[in-house]
C-alpha cells in the first residue's frame, strides 16, 4: 500500500486534509504493527497517537515523498518497541504457535480486515517482525511464491478497507 505521491507531498507540506487522510488511511496498518509489541488496545491507541504526533513534527525529515509509507511503518515499529521496553511489556515468545495465537488474538481484536489466519501470519511476520520470505517459508513450510501471493492479497484487502 503506497501513498499517492501528491498526497505524500501535501502531507509533508503540512496540508491539514492530507494529514487527516493519512491519519485515517494508515490507522489499521500502524495499529497492526504496534499490536505486535504492545498488549492492550489502550496502549496501542497511546502509541498510535505518539507515532502520529512524531510523524507530523518530523515530517520535514522525509526527503522523498515516495518513502512516506516506509517512514510511517518504521516509526510505528520503533516507537512500539521503545514503548514496550520502557513499560516492561515486551514478552519473548519462543514457540511459533504461541506467536501465531498471540498475533491472531490482537489482530482480530484490533483490525477490521477479513484476512485468513495464514494471511495474518504472513503479514505479521513481514511487517511486524521484518522477516524475509525465505525465513517465513522455513517457519511455515509454505513455498515462497505462495507466500508472496498471500502477502499481496492481504495487502489488497487492507488497502480496500483503508480506501473505502
Amino acid at each position: 500500500m503506497k501513498v499517492p505521491k501528491s498526497l505524500a507531498k501535501a502531507f509533508i507540506l503540512g496540508d491539514e486534509n492530507a494529514i487527516s487522510e493519512i491519519y485515517f488511511k494508515y490507522r489499521g496498518l500502524l495499529y497492526f504493527i504496534i499490536s505486535a509489541y504492545v498488549k492492550t488496545k489502550e496502549d496501542c491507541e497511546d502509541v498510535y497517537q505518539e507515532v502520529f504526533l512524531r510523524i507530523i513534527v518530523r515530517k520535514d525529515e522525509i526527503r522523498d515523498p515516495s518513502n512516506l509509507h516506509n517512514y510511517l511503518c518504521q516509526v510505528a515499529k520503533t516507537m512500539a518497541i521503545n514503548y514496550a521496553k520502557k513499560n516492561s511489556k515486551m514478552q519473548l515468545i519462543d514457540n511459533d504457535e504461541e506467536i501465531q495465537a498471540e498475533e491472531n488474538y490482537r489482530i482480530d481484536d484490533l483490525l477490521p480486515y477479513n484476512l485468513t489466519k495464514t494471511e495474518k501470519a504472513v503479514v505479521g511476520y513481514k511487517l511486524c517482525f521484518g522477516l524475509r520470505y525465505k525465513e517465513i517459508s522455513e517457519i511455515t513450510g509454505t513455498p515462497i511464491s505462495t507466500l508472496k501471493a498471500m502477502y499481496s492479497q492481504a495487502l489488497r484487502k487492507i488497502k480496500e478497507v483503508n480506501y473505502e
